[in-house]
């Protein structure tokens, strides 16, 4: 280049040499920087502004993401320690509800055996008494048989005193 300087003429006439016109050169070179600029100003400017905006919206959908999976897995926690604490109380509730119906079977035993000791021993009581009563009516009844036999083998010579006696008699004697 410093040749073509060094030999004084006009520096871009070489350029002519190559079929290359400067004039022409000069203004596609600026017509290009005019549709560049405006290109930059109005296509690429928007387009990255939008592309930046997408960029945020997507990283702030993985943070979302990131921050309910985060979420996600605290409530399963929380849920799986909620469960084992149901577990727990079912369990406590379970062994209470058996220790409940243990005590009450053994309760309702004891007092089904007090009930039929009860009603047994008023039934050998009533036996007894039952008994005893009959033991006095056949009394009664023997003591008029034997006055009756008496009277009716010795005839009706005793006197209403005399058979009050004999059936006395004959009572002390059944008694033993």
């Amino acid at each position: 280049m410093s040749a073509i300087f060094a030999a004084g003429g006009n520096p871009l006439n070489f350029l002519e040499q190559f079929g290359v016109e400067w004039q022409l050169l000069i203004s596609q070179g600026v017509s290009f920087a005019i549709v560049a600029t405006a290109l930059y100003w109005f296509v690429f400017k928007p387009v990255i502004k939008a592309s930046d905006k997408r960029k945020q919206e997507i990283e702030q959908g993985l943070q979302d993401a990131k921050d309910a999976k985060e979420r996600l897995a605290s409530a399963q926690a929380e849920a799986d320690k909620k469960t084992a604490e149901a577990i727990a109380e079912a369990s406590k509730i379970l062994k209470s509800a058996r220790d409940d119906a243990k005590q009450t079977i053994e309760d309702a035993t004891r007092e089904a055996s007090a009930k039929a000791t009860e009603i047994r021993q008023r039934n050998e009581e009533q036996l007894e008494r039952d008994k005893l009563k009959m033991k006095e009516e056949l009394k009664s009844e023997l003591s008029g048989l034997v006055a009756e036999a008496t009277e009716a083998v010795i005839g009706k010579v005793l006197t209403d005193q005399q058979r009050s006696e004999l059936a006395s008699i004959a009572s002390k004697e059944l008694k033993k």
